[in-house]
């Protein structure tokens, strides 16, 4: 749009993300979203040209919203490494929380990075700071592959955990929550770094 507005590929996604806050991708029709638009059942593939298509550019406008956050977050908690990492761990944290389906959409098997220029850059973006964050907590002299398997790491148990925590398959027999359990984590692998 020439007035700086937002575009109508903007407004499908959007109200794509809104119907995400109440039912799983799987779920989202491509029609209802059409119509919730206001525009006709064919707009979706006239501007994404699939289903598929639609919905990794969903969960990369999604995804880069949670990514944003969590960036304000890590800068909020001050210049502390430990006290940054564990604000990037409860940004992603809420965002399982908050956006449970934007969350599995991203990273589910429904949509592949490839699938949109959007997810990729939004994944790149999230990945970048997931490193810069772990990258800042290593001590000298660690190399790049290694400061990358500890993103890896940090990742898996933060993803593990909050996938395992959002369909309750953590023994009710544990008794830490399930955020203690990730900062309990975390906080294990940054000793071991150091």
């Amino acid at each position: 749009m020439s007035d700086g507005g937002p575009t109508l590929r903007d407004k499908l996604v959007a109200v794509a993300l809104e119907e995400l806050s109440r039912i799983p991708a799987e779920r989202l029709s491509i029609r209802d979203v059409a119509r919730k638009a206001g525009v006709s059942h064919q707009a979706p593939y006239v501007h994404f040209g699939g289903k598929r298509t639609f919905l990794a550019a969903v969960a990369g406008a999604g995804l880069d919203a949670a990514a944003t956050e969590a960036r304000s977050a890590v800068e909020a908690a001050g210049q502390d490494p430990g006290t940054r990492l564990h604000a990037l761990a409860s940004a992603y944290r809420a965002f399982t929380l908050e956006q449970p389906h934007v969350h599995d959409l991203a990273y589910g098997p429904l949509v592949a990075k490839a699938d949109h220029p959007d997810l990729q850059r939004a994944a790149a973006h999230y990945w970048h700071l997931v490193e810069r964050v772990v990258g800042s907590c290593q001590p000298p002299g660690v190399e790049r592959g290694e400061v990358l398997n500890r993103c890896a790491e940090v990742w898996g148990l933060i993803y593990g955990l909050g996938r395992l925590g959002s369909l309750r398959q953590i023994p009710g027999l544990v008794p830490a929550p399930l955020d203690v359990l990730m900062h309990e984590g975390i906080e294990t692998m940054r000793r071991g770094w150091g």
